[in-house]
Formats: C-alpha cells, structure tokens, sequence
C-alpha cells in the first residue's frame, strides 16, 4: 500500500510539473527553435514559433522592432512591387537626420519604384509624428547609444539580426530580399552618421556592400556653416577667411578667427571685418542661421566657440544661454566628425559614391571642401573604391535632360584642381536633386550585383 501511495504522488508530480507555467524546460527554450511553449503561448512574446506573424507582400510598407542593448528599435520597410532582379531585391538603408530635433522615419521612398526594399528607422528616444511610432532610450543627437542602434538596423537589413519577435528580415516578406546587396544613403549631415558607424563597427558591418553620400560635411566647420552660406535671394555669401588652397587640408579646414565677435541684438556669430564692433552686411561676414541644434543650443565649431571666449566676445556674464560653451563644443563635436575615421575602413571591401550638384544645398564655397574632405577620406586614406557622382547610362534611365547636364566622371579619379569640382558636379535643373541619388543607388546596387567595378560603364549594367 505504501508503495502504491508513493507511486501515485509521484505521477501527480509530473503531470503538474509539466503543466506549469514556470517549467524550466519552458523558460530555456528559445525563441526561434520551431516549439511553441506555454511561456510563449500565455506572454504572446515569439510569434515565429506561435504562428501568428504576419507575411508582407509586395508593395507593403510595415513597422517592426530590433532588440538594440535592451532597447526597443523602430525599424520601417517599404517592399518594392517588383524586385529589381530575378531573384530578389537589394536593400537600401536610409541614414536619419539627427542635428535637430525633428522626428520622423524619413526616406528615399522612390527607390522602391526601381525594385529595392527600403529601411529606415528612428534614433533611440526618438517618436514618429506621423504614426506615434517610438524607439526606446534617450534622444542623443547622433552619439554612442544611437550610432550602436544604426549598426543593428544595418545588422537587421543584412539578415544577421533578428527582430523581436525571433524573425529575420527576410522572413517578414513574400518578396525575396538579397541581404547580400545592401547599401547605405545619406544625404547631408547624416552622412557622418554612416561614414562613423561603418568605420567604428568594421568588423560587425564588414559586408555592407556600398555607401551613397549625398553633399556630406565632414568637420564641426562644414557643419556649422563656417566657410560661406547661401543669402535668402539665393546668391553665395564666402567667408574672406577661408580661400582655398591655402586654407585648406584633408583633416581640417584653417579659418582666421581672430577677428570672431557676436552681435547680440540678432543673436548671431560674425567675423568683423572692418574692427568697427557692429555687425554690417556690407562690411562683414555674418554668419547664417543654419546651425546644427542639439539640447536646444546652437553649435558653432569648436575653433569659433573657443575663439568668442578668446576674442572677448562672450565670457561668462553674458554668454547666451541657448549657444553652446567652448566646454560644451568640444564634447560634442569630435564624435561627429570624419576626418579622423577613415583609416578604420582600409581593410574593409566598401565601394563608396559622393553625390553632388553644381550648387550645393549648403556649402557655396567654390571648391567644394566637404566633397574634397570626403574623397581624400574614402580614397587617399582608406584606398577605396570612389566615384564623383553616378554614371550619366544610369541617370539617362530616369532623365535625358538631366544626364546631358551632368558630368561623367571616372571611378578612383578627382580634378587636379579642385577649384574646377563644379565641372564635375550634376545639374541643379530639371529635379536633379531628386533623380541623380536615385540613379547613384540603382548604379552601386548593379554593380554589385553583377560585381562590376569598372572606372567607367558603356552601359546600364544588366
């Protein structure tokens, strides 16, 4: 009887210790090993096991999560209605804004129209406008935490990372997507963003296939609009004290600032260049409005803080309280330059296009520093691969006009003045802006594909 009793509690013991919530072999298991456990049915937290995930189809744009250092990570993907190749759709991931504290997914969304899978995504602490779609963290304005999140988008887009939910990006869509065929674009300052993240995290990028900048600064002095802005009537406005060659170097540009004062009624930085103590248009250079904001303070670069504080201009009893201190400057800055990073990438098989118009969206200054700082980067220091803007085969396909004003430079070569940068530049007319970036995509996803580095092509690849 006694052993009939012990048996029996025995038996009870396992029929409730597989039934619990709390089994160990329930916890242990892992999301994305195909058993869909009771800790999974009950939280709702594995849908790849559950079989309650959605499958997109083409021309669907949705909104997934990433797991980046215990962060949630919006992460949004627009399918294209017809991949660009037989076998599937390369990948373009889109570089956010982060100087200013807009918020929004943002895009290249018309590349989709040419076969691609478009991902974007918000910064940590960042929220959507639009859909009220959040990342989790704390909004950095480009730092540390958000330069690791991008590297899991990357991570993501190329198939090495999975989302939340177990699933890989590829396991998301009805349209097959070429993880082997990613790229990243930037336009503007976000182009800093992508130059860092591939250079910082080499090893865990080490096959992003390519990179598309769009008129990049590289240093606090581009970024800040040091050099020369453009006036509202559209007409260049240079800074007497920046003339290239003489002022120019592949790390850093040389500006005078001893001249440096502020003009307090207007709220705003000038170089005072008749040393009468007002700031006259006439006499002066002023400098414009379009500055980074980051912590609600504006951000000149470290050299014209510092030399306000020097100069006399400002001290302590009356610096202004939405512009950044000298302190303040050199925290900020070093971590959003590019010009000490491109050592980092010489092991790295990245190909890399600089896009640019004849007139810059920012920078008026005749010989083009921002470029001429990248391409020294890319190709003199990192020995890349680089080409000054897309092939005109590839600009024809979406504008004849467009190509028969723009130029057609060879990959791996640069003019041998840079004064003369703007003959090699693309027409600002007939929509270019938003026809060549596309066309530098399309050219650098092809010649991946079809593992195409020539200097120059006869033809669209195909």
């Amino acid at each position: 009887m006694k052993k009939y009793i012990l048996m029996t509690i025995f038996i009870l013991s396992l029929i409730l210790i597989s039934c619990s919530d709390d089994n160990p072999g329930d916890t242990n298991d892992k999301c994305g090993d195909g058993v869909c456990d009771s800790k999974e049915i009950n939280k709702g937290v594995c849908p790849k096991d559950c079989g309650s995930q959605e499958i997109y189809s083409a021309g669907d744009t949705f909104i997934t999560y990433i797991n980046s250092e215990d962060r949630d990570i919006a992460v949004q993907i627009t399918l294209p209605y017809e991949p660009r190749y037989l076998d599937g759709a390369p990948v373009l991931v889109y570089t956010r804004v982060f100087f200013t504290p807009y918020h929004g997914f943002g895009g290249l969304n018309t590349i989709t129209e040419q076969g691609f899978v478009h991902v974007t995504y918000l910064w940590p602490g960042e929220t959507d406008r639009s859909s009220g779609v959040s990342s989790e963290g704390v909004y950095d304005y480009g730092d540390e935490a958000s330069l690791r999140a991008f590297r899991d988008v990357i991570k993501f887009a190329m198939g090495e990372l999975p989302n939340v939910d177990g699933y890989y990006i590829n396991e998301l869509s009805e349209v097959s997507i070429l993880t082997k065929n990613v790229g990243l674009y930037a336009f503007s300052h976000p182009g800093i963003a992508a130059t860092n993240v591939l250079a910082f995290y080499q090893d865990d990028l080490f096959e992003v296939d390519y990179f598309v900048g769009g008129e990049n600064p590289t240093v606090d002095t581009l970024s800040s609009v040091e050099v020369g802005h453009w006036a509202g009537d559209g007409s260049p406005v240079y800074n007497p004290y920046y003339t290239y060659p003489d002022d120019y170097t592949s790390t850093k540009l040389l500006v005078d600032y001893s001249n440096v004062a502020y003009d307090f009624e207007n709220n705003v930085a000038y170089f005072d260049i008749n040393a009468d103590g007002s700031a006259d248009e006439s006499d002066d250079f002023i400098l414009g409005s379009r500055i980074p904001q980051m912590y609600d303070k504006r951000y000149y670069s470290m050299d014209l803080t510092q030399a306000l504080y020097d100069n006399g201009a400002l001290d302590e009893s009356n610096w202004p309280s939405d512009l950044a201190t000298p302190e303040e400057a050199a925290e900020m800055w070093p971590f959003r330059s590019t010009v000490d990073n491109y050592d980092l990438l010489k092991r790295s098989g990245l190909k890399v296009m600089l896009v640019f118009a004849r007139d810059d969206h920012v920078q008026p200054s005749p010989d083009k520093p921002n470029i001429h700082m990248g391409f020294d980067g890319f190709y003199h220091t990192a020995s890349l691969w680089v080409r000054l803007n897309p092939d005109t085969e590839y600009i024809k396909l979406l504008s004849d006009k467009v190509a028969e004003l723009s130029s057609d430079n060879n990959a791996n070569s640069e003019p041998s003045d840079w004064l003369d940068i703007r003959d090699w530049a693309y027409t600002n007319k007939f929509g270019s802006n938003n026809i060549v970036p596309l066309a530098a995509v399309m050219e650098m996803a092809d010649r991946t594909y079809y593992n195409n580095w020539d200097d120059n092509l006869d033809s669209v690849l195909n």
